[in-house]
């Protein structure tokens, strides 16, 4: 329509909707979106060269800190943290956690997408620990859902962890050893055992499979386990939580902090979590309903009639 008038064009567009019922008058785009189009423009031309202006300030950072004497990492090396993974792997007194990735038929794929990402999360949030964990990730279809999105991270397969392919934690553990943790387990755990595994489902789903993680483990007659979140601190939202909030929570624990001092440090402040009053009165409530067997401590979900 090059050439043509402002009202031959119209003439133009009249006759292609009587041609074709289908066509649809092209719309410009609004000052909004040009604006935004330009700005997405300006930031992929300017990216490089803001990078490099990045890494001239950490190199001008690196410098002043050599000048003052001063370390040039805040936290562990990378070679300190590697060592304190071996470590825990190489020691059979380490808590062992299993994540549950046997649900790759089950979620989207934007869900598969999150998954991953938390499994990247709860990667970092152990290698950074004062006392790593043994980790697990178990249940991974080999070509799978699950399989191709850890392939979109770089080095995911160097990850110093131990992957288990096509391999459930029912296949790689002793069943009596295995405590699978879900919110509607009647039992709640109390302290941490060696000797146990505790298995997280790496399920993303928003609640359109309700249970689902419970009705498998007690199908599969394994013992079941809920955090005592509701014994030791008050939320305004429910008591759900993701998988690497569940593995963050179990790490403090094992690095010796209290279970409120865990869940306060893990819990998403929307979530308003406040400590509990009178504790004492709490522990020696539930002091009676202990179990304990070869060092597991549980504590029945049972409230008195009274209360």
């Amino acid at each position: 329509m090059e050439g043509q008038s402002e009202n031959e064009k119209k003439l133009q567009c009249a006759a292609d909707v009587r041609r074709n019922p289908g066509f649809t008058e092209p719309t410009p785009c609004s000052k909004n979106q040009l604006k935004k189009q330009k700005k997405l423009a300006k930031y992929l031309e300017t990216r490089r060269e803001r990078r490099l202006r990045e890494k001239d300030r950490q190199k001008q950072r690196r410098k002043e800190l050599v000048a003052k004497g001063l370390p040039l990492h805040v936290g562990p090396s990378r070679k300190e943290l590697k060592r304190r993974q071996v470590t825990a792997d190489a020691s059979s007194e380490n808590l062992r956690i299993a994540i549950d990735l046997d649900y790759d038929g089950i979620m989207r794929e934007h869900d598969v997408a999150k998954c991953v990402k938390q499994c990247l999360r709860i990667y970092t949030i152990n290698r950074r620990s004062e006392k790593s964990v043994q980790l697990h990730f178990t249940g991974i279809k080999t070509d799978g859902n699950i399989h191709a999105a850890f392939k979109k991270n770089h080095g995911w397969e160097n990850w110093y962890l131990k992957y288990h392919f096509d391999e459930t934690h029912l296949e790689a553990f002793p069943k009596e050893q295995l405590v699978y943790l879900t919110s509607e387990s009647d039992k709640i755990l109390q302290c941490l055992n060696a000797k146990d595994v505790y298995v997280i489902g790496g399920l993303v789903d928003h609640n359109h499979h309700k249970n689902l993680c419970h009705d498998r483990a007690t199908q599969a007659g394994l013992r079941t386990a809920r955090l005592p979140l509701g014994e030791y601190v008050d939320m305004k939202t429910r008591a759900v939580l993701s998988t690497f909030h569940v593995f963050e929570i179990l790490v403090h624990v094992a690095e010796g902090k209290s279970w409120t001092d865990a869940i306060l440090l893990t819990v998403p402040p929307r979530k308003g979590a406040k400590p509990k009053v009178l504790q004492n009165e709490i522990k020696d409530k539930h002091k009676e309903d202990f179990v304990l067997n070869n060092g597991e401590c549980f504590t029945s979900n049972i409230t008195p009639a009274n209360q």
